[in-house]
Formats: structure tokens, sequence, C-alpha cells
């Protein structure tokens, strides 16, 4: 059972990753909103912070999801049988 532990270290490691890239899209978007305005950086690239951002959220929370399943799976798949053999 300690393939089960390290998938489910895995998984919370990825939901780690979805919360971090949204929190940084969400603080580029207004760090660039604020900061912007240049020839390099115009304003509308925070829009596509904000959005990239949003992507990796879900991204990251598809791949934890994955592996809850997957560990589900294994789980159910490994269950003892009652009946004797």
């Amino acid at each position: 059972m300690e393939e089960n532990k390290i998938a489910k270290k895995l998984r919370w490691t990825f939901v780690g990753f979805a919360g971090l890239s949204g929190l940084l899209g969400v603080i580029f978007f207004f760090i660039i909103l604020i900061g912007g305005g240049s020839a390099e950086a115009p304003r509308a690239t925070s829009v596509l912070a904000l959005a990239l951002g949003f992507f990796y959220f879900v991204f990251f929370l598809f791949i934890s999801e994955i592996l809850r399943l997957l560990v589900s799976i294994e789980g159910n798949t490994r269950k003892k049988s009652s009946m004797p053999e």
C-alpha cells in the first residue's frame, strides 16, 4: 500500500500546483495591469497572464483528478475477496 500513499501525495502536489498557478496568474495580472503600459509589455498582456493562470489551474486540477481516479481504481481492484479459494 506504499504506492497508494505516494500517489495520494502526488495528487496533493498537483492540487498545490493548481492553487499556486491560479494565485500567480492573478498576481501577475495585477502587476502587469498596474505597472504595464510600455512598448514591451502593454496592459493587454495582463489578460493573457490571467488566462494562462486559469488554464494551468484547470490543467493541474485535471491531472490531480485523474490521479484520484487511478488511486480509486487501484484500491477497488486490489480488495481481497471474501470467498475462500
